[in-house]
């Protein structure tokens, strides 16, 4: 039976197998005279064990030679003995099914058809059992040298320049092969090497992956020329260049109809290249020493730039500082070259290239301003592979100190009063003018700039009084207004003009009483540096010149006479404001009506209720009652009298009523100028019936509560002072808040009907809220919790009915707080860990007990099975 399975699975076995497959590379293989040379053959598709042995054999003539085998120690026929014992021809293992044969130098009697042989351990012959392979051995025909030069060249480039470098590569081979040629740049720092051009076997080339964006812009290319030269080349050499260059020949040969095999590979040492950056090579320089000049002759400094020529673009800047520079960047530029050779020369400081490197400055008639440290800088550019412009390096000469002798100037300031104010309302007209002026500008050279600055001093009024600034004007010719005369030149009441080069003009349009004085001004000559910044060298003061009149103080007279008188609430009270004058034209008054409560202790703690503009416009001031917006009018009856009325008065309209009136006069910009304003006698509102008193305070009887009780709280309202025939209505709000007097909320509110309203939002658990007799409201907070611990507020607002029948809301009054704390107590906190651990013991109890009787009722039926089994043993054995 055994014999037959095992039939059964050969046949299964042989009918699956497609039978031995040896393969070898189809060759012909050529490989180069004294290269080594691997050989390899595998096996597949066979059956038997894993690791197959191989045979290798050499056809010479018409017979076989053994070489060498996996199996068989001494394989080997007489002739390869040598070679195989010195291990100059092996067989080695790959794998179970795969081999090779190594030559460690190949020689022309090598050269033959070499057979790999595989022994057979297959059940049934099937498939080869051998393969061939011939092997072609060519003389070393490829050669790569320097050219010309027979040793290796060491060159010495600067960032920007151009390397070519030639390497010569030829083969004398007879069969037909292809030479590929890759150009290598080896590190002098870290020793690594990297392609830069590699020309291909199939003829193409192909750029290192550091080189593509050089390759791409054309910075990086090869020449193939004729004889085998080829060459590189590369545009504007970058310090990362510098490094051994090398030239790697590779001889390749077609192999199995499409396969390129690469047999030969040689290279050489073609330079050692050094590039230095341009930064290091960039000098720039210029005059060393000190420099003095007379004032009006000529200053002439050259730039040199040396280090960089025909390499790069220059930019070339010459800058100019009053002191010892310290940081280039923060000085000022007198004029600059860019690179495409435009300068920004000015009337008086020119720049020329007078040579390849040489770069001159020229500035004509100096003067004291001149004098100061004077310096060039030079900006290297390059153009980068893409096309764009890059900064390379840059560099600062020294600097030098120019000296100009100081030839003083001077000047008088005269101040003219051109038309004079002769009443309040007048113009005037004043002119500060530089006269005889002397060396403040040479020819040919800016003229210093002028700058005024205007004062005031008033007229004494028994004290002495200190110059009062109106206007300066700084070095770049920008007016200041001192802050007390900004609202007037704003509007054009005061203008400040310069009317010619020498001369400025200060003009009032309407004078005002504050203005008799004095006035005089000061001028300020402002020289130009190189580097365009300006110092004063120079301020002269006028003398003064009076303005002063009669003086004719206009004066507002204003009566206020009450029409109508109230004293009972609910009537409507008129108050009339009569307006006389003094010494003032005027056309148009402004309005507004104040109020003071009588029972404000500060005298200037007023309310303006309502306003009338000049423009006869009427606005509500502090007048913020949403529900009595239309009980307040102002309107004008006359040209010196209005009318102010108050409808529907109430408790909190008592105080006294005044007018306060200002005087308009129109200016000659076509705007408005105050002259005069008074205040008018006051008319009082006051009621028989005098407003509610009260109290109002919180009551609880339980301020420390526990957790789950109810808390009460009263809100318990005392009336001190009250007609018993008045009618009141109580608005109640409950407010509470976390922290004192801070960020109250609304709880609960009853209005006047005794509605009751819940605030929306609030955190409170159950809250209630009643009245409980006229003048007392009750809170309650049920099932209080840790979170109801708070301070609570009580806000009662009254409503009371005037005489003549309609509610007037009071203002409200808030009580003091009234704090209120939740505690846990004992008892409670023990009483659910109680309930839980008890539970927890019974039901552990239960379960312990059912457990044990199920297992007692299993144990008792075993003994008794058991004990039947004993007895009928016994009976048996009696039996017997």
């Amino acid at each position: 039976m055994e014999r037959l399975l095992w039939l059964l699975v050969a046949m299964l076995n042989f009918g699956l197998s497609s039978g031995r497959i040896v393969k070898v590379p189809s060759g012909p293989l050529y490989r180069v005279l004294g290269s080594s040379v691997d050989i390899p053959c595998s096996v597949s598709e066979y059956q038997g064990p894993a690791e197959q042995n191989f045979d290798w054999t050499v056809l010479r003539g018409d017979r076989s030679v053994k070489i060498d085998s996996t199996w068989e120690p001494n394989f080997f026929d007489p002739e390869y003995k040598e070679k195989v014992t010195r291990r100059e021809i092996t067989v080695q293992r790959l794998s179970n099914n795969s081999t090779q044969l190594h030559f460690t130098s190949v020689t022309f009697q090598d050269e033959g058809q070499y057979t790999c042989e595989t022994p057979s351990t297959d059940e049934n012959s099937a498939g080869n059992y051998d393969a061939q392979v011939y092997l072609k051995v060519i003389p070393d025909g490829l050669t790569v040298t320097l050219g010309k030069s027979r040793s290796i060249k060491s060159r010495n480039y600067t960032e920007g320049e151009s390397l070519e470098l030639q390497c010569i590569a030829t083969t004398t081979s007879t069969i037909h092969t292809h030479v590929a040629i890759t150009w290598r740049l080896k590190s002098e720092e870290s020793g690594t090497m990297m392609d830069i051009l590699s020309l291909t076997a199939k003829g193409k080339l192909k750029s290192g992956d550091q080189y593509k964006d050089r390759y791409e812009s054309g910075d990086v290319r090869m020449s193939i020329e004729e004889s085998g030269v080829y060459k590189l080349l590369i545009d504007r050499l970058r310090p990362e260049d510098q490094g051994t260059y090398l030239c790697v020949a590779e001889e390749w040969v077609m192999e199995d109809v499409a396969t390129w095999k690469n047999i030969l590979e040689k290279n050489t040492d073609i330079a050692s290249i050094k590039v230095r950056s341009l930064a290091e090579a960039l000098a720039v320089s210029t005059f060393s020493g000190n420099l003095t000049l007379n004032k009006e002759s000529n200053l002439n400094l050259s730039c040199l730039v040396t280090g960089v020529e025909d390499l790069a673009v220059v930019e070339v800047g010459w800058y100019f500082s009053s002191s010892l520079p310290t940081n280039a960047q923060s000085q000022s530029s007198l004029v600059y070259m860019d690179r495409t050779a435009v300068v920004n020369n000015s009337n008086s400081v020119t720049l020329s290239k007078i040579s390849s490197n040489e770069y001159r400055l020229r500035v004509q008639q100096v003067d004291e301003t001149d004098s100061g440290y004077y310096y060039c800088t030079a900006s290297v550019w390059i153009r980068g592979s893409s096309g764009t412009w890059k900064k390379a390096a840059e560099k600062t000469s020294n600097s030098v100190p120019v000296s100009v002798s100081f030839l003083d100037s001077s000047y008088s300031v005269k101040m003219n009063l051109i038309k004079g104010a002769h009443s309040f309302g007048d113009s005037a007209v004043m002119e500060c003018q530089v006269v005889d002026v002397q060396n403040l500008g040479s020819s040919g050279m800016e003229s210093p700039r002028l700058t005024v600055s205007w004062y005031f001093k008033p007229e004494k009024n028994g004290s002495d009084w200190v110059n009062i600034p109106l206007a300066s004007m700084n070095e770049e010719l920008i007016l200041t207004v001192d802050n007390e005369y900004k609202e007037r030149a704003e509007k054009g009441e005061l203008i400040f003009t310069k009317s010619q080069l020498n001369t400025f003009r200060f003009q009032i349009q309407q004078a005002l009483i504050s203005d008799k004085g004095e006035y005089f001004c000061k001028v300020s000559a402002w020289v130009k540096h190189r580097d365009d910044s300006r110092m004063k060298s120079k301020t002269v003061a006028s003398d003064p010149v009076i303005m002063s009149w009669q003086t004719q103080v206009p004066s507002l007279n204003i009566k206020a006479t009450g029409e109508k008188p109230v004293s009972t609430r609910g009537n409507t009270f008129e108050m009339t404001c009569s307006v006389s004058s003094k010494h003032v034209t005027v056309s148009r008054y402004s309005v507004v009506i104040a109020m003071k409560e009588p029972t404000s202790p500060d005298a200037n703690d007023i309310k303006t209720l309502i306003s009338l503009s000049r423009d006869s416009v009427v606005q509500l001031e502090t007048w913020d009652t949403k529900d009595r917006s239309e009980d307040v009018i102002l309107e004008k009856v006359s040209d010196n009298e209005f009318r102010f009325r108050l409808f529907r008065t109430q408790f909190a309209d008592e105080g006294m009523y005044y007018c306060m009136v200002q005087a308009w006069i129109p200016d000659t910009n076509g705007g408005w100028l105050k002259s005069a304003a008074n205040s008018s006698n006051t008319v009082s509102i006051a009621f028989k019936t005098a407003a509610p008193w009260f109290n109002v305070t919180l009551e609880s009887d339980k301020h420390h509560v526990l957790q789950g009780e109810t808390v009460q709280i009263n809100c318990v309202i005392d009336l001190l002072e009250i007609s018993k025939n008045t009618d009141v209505f109580y608005e109640v709000e409950w407010l509470a808040s976390e922290q004192l007097y801070l960020n109250t909320s609304l709880l609960v509110s009853i209005d006047q009907k005794s509605v009751v309203t819940h605030a929306k939002g609030n955190m409170t658990t159950s809250i209630s809220a009643e009245r409980i007799s006229e003048h007392e409201f009750c809170l309650r907070i049920h099932c209080a919790e840790k979170r109801d611990a708070k301070f609570y507020y009580c806000a009662v607002t009254p409503w009371i009915k005037s005489e003549i029948g309609d509610w007037q809301k009071m203002s409200q009054q808030t009580s003091d707080p009234l704090a209120v704390r939740v505690n846990i107590s004992v008892l409670d906190s023990f009483k659910m860990p109680l309930i839980y651990g008890i539970t927890s013991t019974l039901i552990v109890g239960i379960l312990a007990c059912a457990i044990g009787w199920c297992t007692s009722q299993c144990c008792c039926r075993e003994e008794k099975r058991g004990t039947r089994r004993e007895n009928r043993k016994l009976i048996q054995m009696e039996m017997d």
